[in-house]
């Protein structure tokens, strides 16, 4: 089973060095005019590793994300004690052993290696090295050209901007507003299971790994739930106010105590008039949360509600 993706061997003498400041995609691009074969490390945060086949993209793989053995894996295709049983480069056995169709190989594959690449090609700051004849451990058939995948990323971080500009939320812990002042929501499948999973301690990147999902989907509908008030970053402490000793009470047991509200309670049975979370004027809770589906839940849906909201009393 992959282990977080191939790690690239070190640059052979006469591979191509980068100088700093080059981008990654900047680099595929070089790398793409002379139809290289091998694995572009990028090393910064996320970071990741973008394998080529002759100029072409073949394989992505990021920390960020989860890769395609996590995917056949949640999806119920291939069980994990499968993975321990079959060869390197596993995409064609799998196949042959009527695991998966070539097709669902292919587009597992597709599905892993875009939604790493936005996160590998959005690393700021990166230090590159490139390592030639590295092939990437699936060993899937597929390729696509490096100038359609970085326009993909464009998109995708164009899209991320329109539903909320904000980066704040991408790799932090996501921490599920108790009492949203919203009277109404309705939530997609996806940003349910978000808000369900969201502890405080888990990032959109560990819950897409969770989920067995895409790690670009989670983050982007953190982003719309996060513009609709329902999730939001952990708060940060603000450091201790300096207390002049002349205004100090002599005695500590007259100083106030502020209560504080333990994670996942409340510490009051309302909150204080006025500070309920309200949308700006004119935006609905529905407008910021595209994808969601106005339809009856189904029996198994309307347990597990009612499973959490137990488990809150």
């Amino acid at each position: 089973m992959n282990a977080g993706g191939a790690e690239a061997r070190a640059a052979a003498p006469g591979s191509p060095r980068f100088a700093k400041g080059t981008t990654p995609a900047k680099a595929l691009g070089r790398l793409a005019e002379a139809g290289a074969t091998g694995a572009l490390t990028v090393i910064g945060a996320p970071g990741g590793v973008v394998f080529l086949r002759d100029g072409r993209v073949n394989a992505v793989d990021s920390p960020a994300a989860p890769g395609a053995d996590r995917l056949l894996i949640a999806c119920d295709k291939v069980p994990e004690a499968v993975w321990e049983t079959i060869p390197s480069q596993p995409a064609r056995a799998l196949v042959e052993g009527g695991h998966v169709t070539s097709a669902e190989m292919e587009l597992c594959a597709l599905q892993a290696l875009c939604d790493a690449a936005f996160f590998v090609l959005s690393t700021p700051r990166p230090e590159l090295r490139f390592a030639s004849g590295v092939e990437h451990w699936l060993g899937a058939d597929g390729t696509v050209a490096t100038d359609w995948l970085c326009d993909q990323v464009e998109r995708q971080q164009r899209m991320l901007n329109e539903v909320h500009p904000s980066e704040v939320m991408d790799y932090a812990p996501v921490v599920p507003v108790l009492r949203p002042g919203l009277d109404q929501v309705l939530l997609s499948g996806l940003q349910w299971e978000i808000v369900l999973h969201a502890d405080g301690q888990r990032t959109p990147q560990d819950l897409a790994g969770l989920l067995g999902c895409s790690a670009y989907a989670v983050t982007l509908d953190v982003r719309r739930l996060a513009a609709a008030g329902l999730v939001e970053a952990p708060a940060t402490e603000a450091p201790a106010p300096v207390i002049d000793e002349p205004m100090a009470s002599a005695n500590p047991a007259e100083r106030a105590v502020l209560p504080k509200r333990v994670p996942g309670t409340y510490t009051f049975d309302d909150p204080p008039a006025g500070t309920r979370r309200q949308l700006p004027a004119g935006v609905s809770a529905l407008a910021v949360l595209p994808g969601a589906i106005d339809k009856a839940p189904d029996d198994t849906l309307l347990k597990r509600i009612r499973s959490a909201l137990q488990s809150l009393r």
